[in-house]
């Protein structure tokens, strides 16, 4: 008989735990690339708006789904590269594929990139001290808010940084992205990086 496959994340359910910050991989989450056809961003627009129930976000931006600034499961659509965005869900990839061609399969390319990234959330007070070691991007509340979206690197590892919305309990929160290929060096300089490491 042969052995059953299992799926794996790409970090195993990487965590860390600090004084000022929480750092834990993020599972459990389905990443669509959408890119418009012929570069029809205003037929995608509609599209997005129709299925989703949210206006398309500007470059540099995220929007949240769902239940707006009370979404606790992290689903948003974000900027990613010209005429392109990623949908992510706490779904199964199977189902997110089909929602996602559902409402925009006939405007817009879409590939199913679930198994190519790992999401990373970063949250806490001492966030702003570590993002301010691990990246160029100034990350500060009131240059990048909540909603903002910058493509960069890390240690030369290509980013997506996401600052999500901010709550009473969690000031500070971002969600980092980062190809599959990568992830356990991000990891490491996170782990590296105080106040994770003393």
């Amino acid at each position: 008989m042969a052995n059953r496959l299992v799926a794996s994340s790409p970090l195993n359910g990487f965590h860390l735990e600090a004084e000022g910050a929480q750092c834990r991989e993020d599972t459990g989450y389905a990443i669509a690339s959408v890119t418009a056809t012929k570069g029809d961003m205003k037929a995608l627009s509609a599209a997005i708006t129709s299925g989703f129930g949210v206006a398309l976000p500007a470059p540099g931006k995220a929007v949240t789904i769902g239940n707006g600034k009370g979404n606790s499961k992290g689903d948003m659509i974000l900027s990613s590269a010209r005429d392109q965005v990623f949908i992510c869900c706490h779904l199964s990839p199977e189902a997110h594929l089909a929602q996602v061609t559902k409402a925009c399969g006939h405007v817009a390319s879409i590939t199913d990139q679930s198994d190519a990234w790992a999401r990373i959330s970063l949250s806490g007070p001492a966030c702003p001290m570590i993002m301010e070691r691990l990246c160029s991007v100034d990350t500060r509340l009131a240059v990048f808010p909540p909603g903002s979206v910058a493509r960069t690197q890390i240690e030369h590892m290509g980013v997506i940084i996401i600052r999500q919305n901010a709550s009473a309990a969690m000031k500070h929160h971002f969600v980092l992205l980062t190809p599959r290929s990568s992830a356990h060096d991000l990891a490491h300089a996170l782990a590296e990086t105080p106040p994770f490491k003393t």
